[in-house]
């Protein structure tokens, strides 16, 4: 009997030094990328605009950086929001050899006892601290 796909833990074991980790929170407009790269002491954060192909340019930017820093990137992976823009980014990515996630909204761990400052950047910071989680397999 085969089992149920569960989609509350990654099924593929996480290797930070050879993963390139990057979140994307969208607009109409714009996109604001933020990676964590192996090797790099920066915690890369781009904005750019609303095109996977500059997107997908500046993921391999980025793995090239961290291959020069002498590691060794065999798995790039993108986690984004689902929203206005759905999954087709998402087919888009894993059709050009990156391992693409979209999370919903709801999933994404915020406090409610304030209001809380809402900006891409904290947004960013927000999606990547529960994207990280879900890679080393933490429960939600």
């Amino acid at each position: 009997m085969s089992q149920a796909f569960d989609a509350t833990r990654s099924l593929i074991a996480f290797d930070q030094d050879t993963t390139l980790i990057v979140v994307v929170e969208m607009s109409q407009s714009k996109w604001l990328a933020a990676g964590i790269a192996p090797g790099l002491e920066r915690q890369p954060l781009k904005k750019l605009d609303a095109d996977p192909e500059a997107l997908l340019t500046l993921l391999h930017r980025w793995r090239n950086e961290a291959e020069q820093s002498g590691q060794l990137i065999k798995r790039i992976t993108v986690a984004y929001e689902a929203g206005r823009d759905g999954f087709w980014l998402a087919r888009w990515l894993q059709a050009r050899a990156v391992e693409a996630h979209v999370i919903h909204p709801s999933s994404v761990a915020v406090s409610r006892e304030h209001r809380r400052a809402k900006t891409d950047c904290l947004d960013t910071e927000l999606l990547m601290r529960g994207f990280l989680g879900w890679l080393r397999g933490e429960k939600p």
